[in-house]
This record gives C-alpha cells, sequence and structure tokens, in this order.
C-alpha cells in the first residue's frame, strides 16, 4: 500500500494475542454444552482454534465412539433403499435417497441431472405442504466437507449468484452460490453437518 510503513519485525508479532479469547469462548461452551475439558486445558483450546466445528464435535464426543466413523473394514452392512419406479417414460427416473437419516425422494433427468428433490412422503408433516411455484432444482454438494455456515433459509427469495452456504474443506471455505433465482423450497443440511460429493444441500424453486 502506498505510504504504509515497512514491516521491519517478524510479521506474526503483529497479531493480537488470541489464546486468551479462545480459552474463555471454549470454556463457556463446555459449561453450556456439558462438555468436559481435558486436564490440560491447552491441547483443547488449540483443538477448538484450529478446527472450531470438527474440533469441538470431537470435544463433546471424544468418549463416545459411537459418534464417529467405525474403523475400517468394520462398518456394519447397509440395506440398500430400494429405487422407486420411473417418473416417466421419457428417461427420468425417481429414487429414494437417505441422507443423515433421512429420506427425499430424488427425480433424475434423462441426462443424469438432479430435477427435484423432496422429502419422502413418510417423513412429511401432518399437514399438508404448501404448493410449489414450479419444479424444484436440487444445490449438490461440489465437494466433501463440512457445512460451515447456512447463509439461505427456507422461503428466503435469492438471485444468481447469491451465496446459499458456505462449506468447509482442508480448512478452506468454499461458497455454494445460486445458478438462478429462485426460492429456497428446502434446506435439508444444517452448519457441522457433513457431506459427501454430491449430497443434496438444499432445492430452488
Amino acid at each position: 500500500m502506498d505510504g504504509a510503513d515497512p514491516i521491519t519485525c517478524r510479521p506474526a508479532d503483529l497479531l493480537k494475542p488470541e489464546l486468551h479469547i479462545l480459552t474463555d469462548e471454549l470454556i463457556a461452551k463446555s459449561k453450556e454444552e456439558g462438555i468436559l475439558l481435558a486436564e490440560a486445558q491447552v491441547d483443547d483450546v488449540l483443538t477448538y482454534a484450529l478446527f472450531p466445528q470438527v474440533g469441538l464435535k470431537f470435544l463433546k464426543n471424544r468418549g463416545n465412539p459411537e459418534a464417529f466413523e467405525p474403523v475400517p473394514g468394520t462398518e456394519p452392512a447397509v440395506a440398500p433403499v430400494p429405487a422407486a419406479a420411473p417418473a416417466s417414460t421419457g428417461g427420468v427416473e425417481a429414487y429414494s435417497v437417505q441422507v443423515n437419516g433421512q429420506t427425499y425422494d430424488v427425480v433424475v433427468g434423462p441426462q443424469g441431472e438432479l430435477t427435484s428433490v423432496t422429502p419422502a412422503a413418510s417423513q412429511a408433516a401432518p399437514t399438508a405442504p404448501a404448493p410449489s411455484a414450479g419444479p424444484s432444482e436440487a444445490v449438490a454438494a461440489p465437494l466433501a466437507g463440512n457445512i460451515f455456515k447456512v447463509v439461505a433459509k427456507q422461503g428466503h427469495q435469492v438471485q444468481e449468484g447469491d451465496v446459499l452456504l458456505i462449506l468447509e474443506a482442508m480448512k478452506m471455505e468454499t461458497e455454494i452460490r445460486a445458478t438462478r433465482a429462485g426460492t429456497v423450497q428446502d434446506v435439508m443440511v444444517k452448519e457441522g453437518d457433513s457431506v459427501t460429493v454430491g449430497s443434496p444441500l438444499m432445492s430452488l424453486a
């Protein structure tokens, strides 16, 4: 920057200390959520500082192996979800897909594109759902990672290019943007959820 004084010291020396702020923040969260911190508290603080979401999940569940992925080779067998009958004869097919314990009816177009993602009827609320303004389009995860922030909520009007969610993977944040204008019909994930490539995140009508 023109006119700025040159840095003549170690750049990291110009950063404000954050350890005490993060320590107070983690202690407050531990009391609020019943997290048992280690005797060497600084280790937990560093874990939280480096991985705010994944690290906090680890601290919450480090005594509960059921909360984490099983050791490779010991995964329980999962029965495949039977595919629904084709939606039409024009190459469009419908499937039932289970994500995070919830089942969704997914319609796939002739070129393999997702054309509709809706909650399965068995999991729908007792009240009748509001009619859709038009065909919905699924917003799928472009890479595996964790949901860092859900920006657009159900019912929000969005424009092409608006940020819908922020995905975190390998300490890098990726903005998931709307490819067209529309209304957020359904949000299928929440902050902190883990997703794989192609997982449905939202549906846009």
